[in-house]
């Protein structure tokens, strides 16, 4: 079969079609640039729209220079976020805040446009972070996307109450965040 012609290719077909290694496919697909999904045997297939949109440049109008900061204590989620991010947005700044004392600092010295916020962490509580951005004056217009492994609706409900925009659930749906964020950023952009 055609692979121009097919939905959901195979590593080595979408390798094939962005000239890389099967194995950067695999790596892509680790690290988050790349989403997928897997079959009942355990294999990675990779929709042909998400490997078509590697191929392209960004559509979106989103400002170059858009700042977000990651507030989350899980190392290795965090780097994998970053990875998306910066392939989401290609001139955007990027940091994280690993703790608390972090977090606080970087919001009013890096100024983020958007926070992406774990609800739970250790020693940190998101709730309060949130209530924090969003009732200081100088924090109020951060667009606060939360993030939790524990999506129950009252978590949901309790973040949004505070001011967060929406909330995910982990493990996120890249697709949709990739929307949601460009959608806020541009939402946010349109007011005087």
């Amino acid at each position: 079969m055609d692979i121009s012609k097919k939905s959901l290719l195979t590593p080595a077909e979408a390798a094939k079609l962005l000239h890389v290694a099967p194995t950067t496919i695999r790596h892509w697909a680790q690290i988050g640039r790349l989403p997928f999904i897997s079959t009942p045997g355990g294999h990675r297939r990779f929709d042909r729209d998400d490997i078509l949109s590697l191929m392209s440049k960004p559509k979106s109008n989103v400002k170059k220079n858009i700042s977000i900061l990651i507030i989350e204590d899980d190392k290795a989620f965090a780097d994998m976020l970053i990875q998306f991010l910066e392939n989401l947005f290609p001139h955007a700044k990027i940091q994280i805040a690993y703790n608390p004392f972090d977090a606080g600092d970087l919001l009013h010295t890096f100024k983020p446009d958007v926070v992406m916020l774990d609800l739970m962490m250790v020693g940190m509580d998101g709730f309060s972070i949130c209530h924090r951005i969003k009732s200081t004056p100088a924090t109020a217009n951060i667009i606060v996307i939360a993030m939790t492994g524990a999506l129950t609706d009252d978590n949901v409900n309790r973040i949004v109450k505070l001011g967060a925009e929406t909330c995910f659930g982990k493990p996120l749906n890249f697709t949709l965040l990739k929307k949601t964020i460009k959608q806020l950023v541009e939402q946010k952009k349109s007011i005087p």
